[in-house]
């Protein structure tokens, strides 16, 4: 496994991967932009690691990988390590300038912090949102692309859809309903953990469920 994983990150990863995850989380410091924007653009680094822009998809990487002495098991667990590496990057980025925007929101005037969304207020509630959707989007994605072995853009645009649905209820709802409950200060916060603490009981769940689907649809693939 740690063969895997640094193949993974060393060979396999596209550098602009890295690039889409940080330049995604940036949009975290525009005021006007819904706080779950940077996690739908998280998908396009998904891009970079399943379809064209990846260095393994004219190289036949999966093809090989899995002619190696290896269980295709290992290949998806191996995968799935370095999205969740990615994933937990993509959160640390997110999170570090929402507390920037966040500083120049206080030194705002009132009349301009007016037109911004709600950001790092939401706390626990949002890092929870980005987990749930983490989960939704790998268990519809990985699976599929491991039907075939290769991506293909109904997979990403399903995904995509979804997290969409989920991101926007999850901090549109609440934003209009209950948004002084799962503010930092004065929130309810026993709420907040208890969804964060949900959130991220799915997320590892989620995890255990792709590496079952994907490797199990790995089996079967012909090449």
């Amino acid at each position: 496994m740690k063969n895997l994983l640094y193949k993974e990150f060393k060979l396999s990863i596209h550098p602009l991967t890295y690039f889409f995850v940080a330049l995604m989380a940036l949009s975290a410091l525009a005021p006007t932009f819904p706080s779950f924007v940077p996690l739908l653009y998280f998908g396009a680094s998904y891009t970079f690691l399943f379809i064209g822009m990846n260095k393994t998809t004219t190289t036949n990487d999966l093809f090989y990988t899995c002619n190696l002495p290896i269980r295709r098991q290992d290949v998806v667990k191996a995968r799935v390590c370095s999205t969740t590496v990615l994933q937990l990057f993509e959160l640390v980025m997110v999170f570090g300038f929402f507390f920037i925007s966040n500083y120049f929101r206080r030194n705002m005037k009132p009349e301009e912090a007016k037109i911004a969304w709600i950001t790092i207020e939401q706390g626990f509630f949002l890092l929870g949102t980005y987990f749930l959707c983490f989960s939704v989007f790998d268990l519809i994605y990985l699976p599929w692309f491991y039907r075939n072995g290769k991506s293909i853009i109904l997979n990403m645009f399903v995904a995509i859809i979804a997290t969409t649905i989920v991101g926007s209820i999850l901090t549109i709802v609440p934003y209009f309903t209950f948004k002084d409950a799962i503010t930092v200060n004065g929130g309810n916060i026993i709420l907040q953990l208890g969804f964060l603490l949900t959130c991220i009981g799915i997320w590892i769940v989620s995890k255990a469920l792709v590496i079952k689907w994907s490797a199990k649809n790995l089996m079967k693939l012909d090449f």
